[in-house]
């Protein structure tokens, strides 16, 4: 393999000198020794697949017009992705997005090369640090904004703390693990709430100005970034606040009083409106378009139209069991749910209908507690998913969904976890946050 490597890199650099003395070059070209120039396709496409997906796109095509244009069919990037994969892309072939939308093959196969290249060589790719004592309590609640720049925290010491997550930087690089109990945030507000902080969301995650925060305390408040992390307005629901997403100028909280709350910043503090679609408190939100996608104890979802301002579906069955949804990630291509016994339910994205469900996590004996799913992500070629347990696992976006890797965290009990521009962060019961955040981020500053 480093031959072949090492053989195509010294074709490159003849090609380059080529190029550069023009007519001299071509005078004395030998051409009974064969070259990446005048290869076979056949021969030039068993090559190309040993090498990087990201080398290919970006460094190899730019070599001569023959290698851009075969590096353009999009077709070979299709059976590139599915070498990869042992199961079916795009998870859900028949839907509906598929018959006006065209899949981008090549994006997506760079995006799951470079994924599984820097996960599975965490120790090198990434800097592993925690940080700790911060919090005096559990992290239940972590997010990511501006590229990964800028996270907030928030926990049942009922604080909240914005970090720059480049000030987070290790003295010596060649430590795997990292540990700060003495970081200092860039803004910390210990008495953010009066209760526990249970979740929090942003007005945009690419360029945030506003944060709003979902508390025990009958509270969702919101918070200027730009303003020094200042509360500037309260929204008072009548009930614990479990979970809050914004979707324009909207602000949605999930209560424990099984309710659905919504508020406009520019309405004032009272509710826009109001709905009750669960026998159980409700656990988690995700927004898709126009639509609110809402988790509940009772184990049903309920999906509401925004627009048309009424329940599409109201008694969703999660075929958990005894154990109940935690955590909800939807996209174009699937609608996953997390539960609390280590499972991950697949539904279709657009009519909300039950697929499969995977073990992600198999039951433990009795004598030990399962694995909760506390967080899913996924982008159109990767996922991740982690557990209570400590374990976060990395996978194609596939359907079966396939592991590539896996890392475990330095404390326990994982809350909750965000990922944003290469920048993972994951919340503790440790009372603390882990970041793993690529190195070229540090050479980058």
């Amino acid at each position: 393999m480093c031959d072949v490597l090492e053989s195509v890199k010294d074709q490159l650099t003849d090609i380059e000198n080529e190029l550069e003395t023009n007519t001299e070059a071509c005078e004395m070209f030998d051409c009974t020794k064969p070259t990446l120039v005048d290869m076979p396709v056949e021969i030039l496409l068993k090559i190309c697949s040993f090498l990087d997906a990201h080398f290919l796109k970006h460094t190899l095509s730019k070599v001569c017009q023959r290698f851009e244009d075969i590096l353009a069919d999009d077709h070979l990037w299709k059976y590139w992705v599915h070498s990869k994969i042992n199961g079916c892309y795009p998870t859900l072939p028949r839907l509906k997005v598929w018959e006006d939308t065209q899949i981008d093959w090549e994006p997506v196969c760079v995006e799951m090369d470079v994924e599984m290249k820097k996960w599975t060589n965490v120790k090198d790719t990434m800097r592993h640090i925690v940080v700790k004592d911060v919090h005096f309590a559990s992290v239940d609640t972590v997010l990511l904004v501006n590229n990964g720049e800028i996270c907030i925290s928030g926990g049942r010491d009922r604080g909240m703390a914005l970090w720059h997550v480049l000030d987070i930087s290790p003295n010596d690089e060649s430590d795997v693990v990292t540990t700060f109990t003495d970081a200092k945030p860039r803004y910390i507000r210990h008495d953010a709430h009066a209760g526990w902080v249970w979740d929090l969301a942003a007005d945009n995650i690419d360029s945030a100005t506003t944060i709003y925060s979902a508390s025990w305390d009958n509270t969702v408040k919101v918070w200027d970034l730009e303003a020094g992390f200042h509360c500037k307005q309260r929204f008072r629901c009548g009930m614990s606040a479990l979970s809050v997403v914004t979707i324009g100028n909207e602000v949605i909280a999930g209560l424990y009083s099984k309710k659905i709350l919504s508020f406009d910043l520019r309405a004032g503090s009272s509710p826009t409106y109001s709905y009750k679609p669960h026998k159980g408190p409700v656990l988690a939100l995700q927004t898709f378009g126009n639509m609110v996608a809402s988790l509940s104890e009772d184990k049903t979802m309920a999906v509401w139209d925004r627009v048309a301002g009424k329940l599409l579906l109201s008694d969703v069955k999660i075929p958990t069991g005894k154990a109940y949804p935690v955590c909800i990630s939807w996209s174009p291509s699937a609608l996953y749910v997390g539960d609390s016994k280590g499972c991950l339910h697949l539904f279709n994205p657009e009519d909300h209908t039950y697929v499969r469900t995977h073990e992600l996590w198999p039951e433990p004996p009795i004598t030990k507690p399962p694995s909760k799913i506390t967080g899913c992500y996924q982008s159109p070629g990767n996922m991740i998913v982690c557990s209570d347990r400590g374990e976060i696992k990395f996978m194609y976006n596939c359907y079966p969904p396939q592991e590539y890797t896996n890392v475990k965290s330095s404390t326990f009990d994982i809350t909750q976890l965000r990922y944003l521009n290469g920048v993972l962060v994951v919340g503790t019961c440790d009372s603390a946050l882990e970041f793993w955040v690529p190195k070229e981020r540090y050479q980058d500053d």
